[in-house]
């Protein structure tokens, strides 16, 4: 991918052979980090301050670590799996230009759907069309048990997805990492930059709508 060095660029895509620290009995740290005083830091931080102190392979390893979740919220959010596979490779293309001024305010998990959110935004505001029904019932694969269960539940999967893309796209995102991604509303609000009332104001514009788009689908 433009912008990488070349050998980071085939570790992006989600479920493509990695090429970096830690497969298949690579080392997941590069000879010389280890004489950096780590002290009590995390993994995240060790590889961090080992990028910052020149490795380039230190930053394949947090793009292994964190490339299937930031894909999977930016299927969640895109609805297709070719618009999440490109914005994943942007992200971690942003991520790569910014990581020397990360200040570690944050988790760099955080950080890294905070890069995710605004990528996601800028795509739907230089692609306004809709997206195909086809892609929208895709995001979700209930559990199949009996034919008519089974076709029950796709319809309501099909319709809740539908309603959740129709969502302006910060209240999609809110939804998405709520109620796809468990997290807390303090996280979500590190994630998306902002106070964790401006969250749940928005959390609440987003069920308000789903509620009277999908009637008793939704559960007060």
């Amino acid at each position: 991918m433009k912008g990488f060095p070349g050998e980071l660029a085939p570790s992006i895509a989600p479920g493509s052979p990695a090429g970096g620290p830690g497969d298949r009995g690579a080392k997941p740290h590069p000879p010389g980090v280890r004489q950096l005083p780590w002290g009590r830091m995390d993994e995240d931080e060790r590889l961090v301050r080992a990028f910052r102190a020149g490795e380039a392979s230190a930053f394949a390893a947090l793009v292994i670590k964190y490339r299937e979740p930031v894909y999977r919220f930016l299927r969640r959010m895109t609805g297709n799996h070719e618009d999440a596979a490109d914005l994943t490779q942007e992200v971690f293309l942003r991520a790569y230009r910014s990581l020397g001024r990360f200040e570690g305010r944050c988790r760099v998990k955080t950080w890294l759907l905070r890069i995710a959110t605004n990528a996601c935004l800028d795509h739907r505001a230089r692609q306004r069309d809709p997206l195909p029904l086809e892609a929208v019932a895709g995001l979700a694969s209930p559990p199949e048990t009996g034919p008519d269960a089974r076709a029950e539940r796709r319809e309501r999967w099909r319709r809740v997805a539908e309603a959740i893309q129709a969502l302006p796209p910060r209240q999609r995102a809110a939804v998405v990492l709520r109620l796809y991604g468990g997290y807390t509303y303090a996280e979500i609000a590190e994630i998306m930059d902002c106070s964790e009332g401006t969250v749940k104001a928005t959390m609440f514009a987003a069920l308000r709508k789903l509620r009277v788009v999908l009637g008793s689908l939704v559960e007060g």
